[in-house]
């Protein structure tokens, strides 16, 4: 008796000139074609866009919410120092990055030797500062003319200021200058999130 005859017969199907296949491997590869076609229908490029605005927009009115609703207290005193020809100039800026509006604003800027002799200072006042406003004034610049650019200095930002509750704060930063010709410092005023206030009312 033949080792083979109970043997099944392999048919092999002629794909190109130099590629045969048997009948199960075509079916393999039609179903996995078949799956394919079925995972590109189901990812579309326009389905795919949908999703990409979806998840943007969600990450979107996330950081709105954060930036417009939630009420928070943050300042920030940005100021900028220079020598300049025979003398110093300090520029500042004040911005309110919170959600809610401060009042009664008050910036002192000083302009000091090592030895705390004051050389020349200004004051701005600002009844109110809205939200996500940031304020320049000519009362928040500071020039310091004849004095050496060879020593060095101190230059001292305080601001007093109601938040949206109408508590006080106060902060003073101290920065020494005078080593370098061009100097920018970013001082951040305590951050309050004033939605704590309100949950112990």
């Amino acid at each position: 008796m033949d080792d083979y005859e109970d043997d099944e017969e392999i048919k092999l199907i002629q794909i190109s000139d130099t590629v045969y296949a048997t009948e199960e491997e075509l079916d393999r590869s039609e179903n996995a074609a078949e799956l394919l076609r079925a995972i590109q229908g189901t990812f579309s490029p326009v389905r795919l866009l949908a999703a990409s605005l979806m998840v943007l927009l969600f990450f979107s009115s996330i950081f709105a919410t954060y930036y417009w609703i939630i009420p928070r207290d943050a300042v920030n005193v940005e100021v900028i120092y220079m020598q300049s020809g025979g003398g110093h100039v300090i520029l500042t800026q004040v911005h309110n990055l919170g959600s809610r509006e401060i009042s009664e604003v008050s910036v002192e800027i000083s302009f000091e030797d090592l030895d705390g002799n004051e050389l020349n200072n200004t004051i701005f006042y600002r009844e109110t500062i809205g939200a996500h406003i940031s304020v320049a004034s000519d009362d928040l610049e500071l020039t310091v003319p004849g004095a050496t650019v060879w020593d060095n200095y101190e230059i001292k930002i305080s601001i007093n200021y109601k938040d949206g509750k109408n508590n006080q704060r106060s902060t003073t930063w101290t920065h020494p200058v005078g080593d370098w010709v061009y100097e920018w410092f970013t001082n951040k005023a305590k951050r309050h999130w004033l939605i704590l206030s309100l949950i112990h009312i």
